[in-house]
């Protein structure tokens, strides 16, 4: 009886096991952070060369902004540029709400398309520990 109860443990986890693999939990996932604005160019090329070698299991590629210069994420025009390059490639970008909040930037001055974070380190920290995220600082 012991060892039936063991053979369909063994077999629920390899069931188990099979539902992450098609569940998308093996795609690779990328997290870059950086303080300079255009460090987002190379970072978008960057991405594009990594989900042309991934292939079907290019994840999640998130661009994470910080510090003084991300008052130049409010130039609309600049921005738009960089913006419509992050979206062909799949690229999130995301700023710290504590450098806008330490430059007294205001939320709507940001382009749509840019997404606030609580704490930029802790969300690489957060990414890297609970969602096993490849991350690089610039």
């Amino acid at each position: 009886m012991k060892k039936i109860g063991i053979l369909i443990l063994v077999f629920m986890l390899g069931v188990s096991g099979f539902a992450q693999t098609k569940t998308g939990i093996e795609k690779n996932n990328y997290v870059v952070s950086t303080s300079k604005i255009p460090q987002l160019e190379p970072i978008i090329l960057t991405a594009e060369a990594l989900k042309q070698e991934d292939g079907h299991k290019f994840g999640d590629f998130q661009i994470v902004l910080y510090g003084r210069n991300v008052k130049e994420l409010t130039d609309k025009e600049k921005m738009k540029n960089y913006v419509e390059k992050a979206k062909a490639a799949g690229v999130e970008i995301k700023v710290c709400k504590l450098s806008i909040n330490f430059l007294k930037i205001d939320i709507k001055d940001l382009h749509p398309y840019v997404k606030v974070v609580d704490h930029a380190f802790t969300h690489l920290l957060q990414l890297q520990k609970n969602k096993n995220y490849y991350s690089i600082e610039l």
